[in-house]
């Protein structure tokens, strides 16, 4: 779907490259998280992809097409993004934000009235928002209106910068939980920048971890985890990857199905095993009771289930 092909980008002629000689191939459908420490390049390769940026060398393709070959701003009406502030248009209503792109490409009112609908759905937002202006939401809703705009013409590649980096951390896991299902529906090709490891495993189906302009690792978060190529990666996912390779299972995936009525404290079917593993500690029991959605005992897990992974 994107494919990056030996691409520099220097902001002045003798400067050091902020990208240099980078490679990368985004296959569709895949979320692909950039990260890396302030002033690696990730940012920069994000803005080159929708030509915010012109690289200085380097060929850049979207679906075989090389992104040069045709007019910018038509081409940014076919990507969706989404950044940190959200950026709303503050004198226009809801409806009207999200039906901003489908407007400039000739949508009807009542195909740009159904896409709304459909959308403020999507993002689990009230029909009685989209006549509200971007002063009367939250800044969580605020944010979901983001997403569902970034979404409004269908776009197979959704674009996302810090998205989620003005939410406070409550909402913001609840948020980046929530988005991981909206494109598990909408089947979206996704490059998200991002400074958190942590948001990276989350979100990204694939991490490329940025140093100095380059790709350092380009892998999926368990084997990033697992097996970090080098002391900088090492360094950067941090002494507790285990504990963060954790949150890729679920409780289901090491759940003993013999209801242990031994076992007091509870832990949901679909909870991280991270998670179950910190509800262990706190409980200061070595075995977990699963319930599912209705509350109702299906197994049990215990502490060897959780390090044997």
């Amino acid at each position: 779907m994107i494919e990056m092909e030996h691409v520099t980008k220097r902001f002045a002629k003798d400067a050091a490259p902020a990208v240099d000689d980078l490679s990368l191939e985004i296959p569709e459908g895949v979320t692909v998280a950039l990260v890396g420490p302030s002033g690696c390049g990730k940012t920069t390769t994000m803005r080159m992809i929708n030509r915010l940026i012109e690289p200085t060398e380097g060929r850049i393709t979207v679906n075989g097409d090389d992104v040069r070959a045709v007019d910018p701003v038509i081409f940014r009406r076919h990507i969706g993004y989404v950044i940190q502030q959200v950026g709303l248009f503050s004198h226009m209503t809801i409806a009207q934000n999200i039906g901003a792109v489908p407007k400039l490409l000739g949508w009807s009112a009542d195909k740009i009235r159904a896409r709304n609908e459909e959308l403020i759905a999507l993002v689990g937002l009230d029909q009685a928002m989209l006549t509200r202006y971007p002063r009367q939401l939250s800044g969580g809703q605020r944010q979901r209106v983001g997403v569902a705009r970034a979404l409004a013409a269908d776009p197979p590649v959704l674009l996302m910068d810090e998205p989620f980096g003005a939410i406070d951390p409550i909402a913001r896991t609840r948020l980046q939980n929530e988005f991981r299902q909206i494109l598990q529906r909408v089947k979206k090709t996704v490059v998200m920048v991002t400074h958190d490891i942590d948001e990276a495993v989350r979100m990204g189906d694939r991490i490329a971890i940025m140093r100095s302009g380059k790709i350092v690792q380009y892998d999926t978060p368990d084997e990033i985890l697992s097996r970090p190529v080098d002391a900088f990666v090492e360094d950067f996912v941090g002494a507790d990857r285990a504990l963060k390779r954790l949150s890729l299972y679920e409780v289901s995936q090491v759940m003993q199905p013999a209801v242990d009525a031994t076992a007091t404290a509870k832990i949901a079917l679909d909870a991280d095993l991270r998670n179950a593993l910190s509800a262990m500690i706190a409980a200061n029991t070595d075995r977990l009771a699963v319930v599912n959605a209705a509350g109702t005992p299906v197994g049990s897990v215990t502490r060897d289930a959780i390090t044997a992974l």
